[in-house]
């Protein structure tokens, strides 16, 4: 079976991040946060956390039903 994937944007001040969830079966689980810079108008620096305990710090569910 694939995998579903779901990318959300989530707010954030000056900078753009994004809250990856995937699963194969059952809610998508929360694994990864990926923050952006934007200088310019263009991504000046591209972080990713693969940690789903920052999600609560980003007002964010660990899990979502599909």
């Amino acid at each position: 079976m694939q995998a579903t994937r779901r990318v959300i944007r989530v707010d954030a001040a000056d900078q753009l991040v994004f809250a990856f969830y995937r699963g194969t079966e059952g809610p998508l689980i929360g694994y990864a946060i990926h923050v952006l810079q934007i200088t310019d108008g263009k991504v000046s620096e591209a972080h990713a956390f693969v940690d789903p305990a920052l999600f609560p710090r980003f007002g964010m569910p660990a899990q979502l039903s599909r």
